[in-house]
């Protein structure tokens, strides 16, 4: 998800995710150009599954997916 989006901004709308018992546990990963702390802060207080910069190495970008679906494989 986009931290800037068209309708809400991604924080509001995995505030919107997670305040819903089907939804909360949905896992998210942010991958977005807002790097600055209060942003990132805000973020990650709702427990996103992951917080890319679209500013990172496109093999870092591709690495921390793989990560995570590969960390989440096990959890299945």
């Amino acid at each position: 998800m986009d931290y800037e989006m068209p309708v809400c901004s991604g924080q509001q709308f995995l505030e919107m995710i997670r305040a819903e018992v089907s939804t909360s546990m949905i896992p998210v990963i942010f991958l977005t150009a807002k790097g600055d702390k209060e942003s990132v802060k805000s973020v990650l207080a709702l427990k996103p599954a992951g917080y890319l910069l679209k500013t990172m190495a496109a093999e870092q970008i591709v690495e921390s997916i793989d990560n995570f679906f590969e960390k989440n494989k096990a959890k299945s």
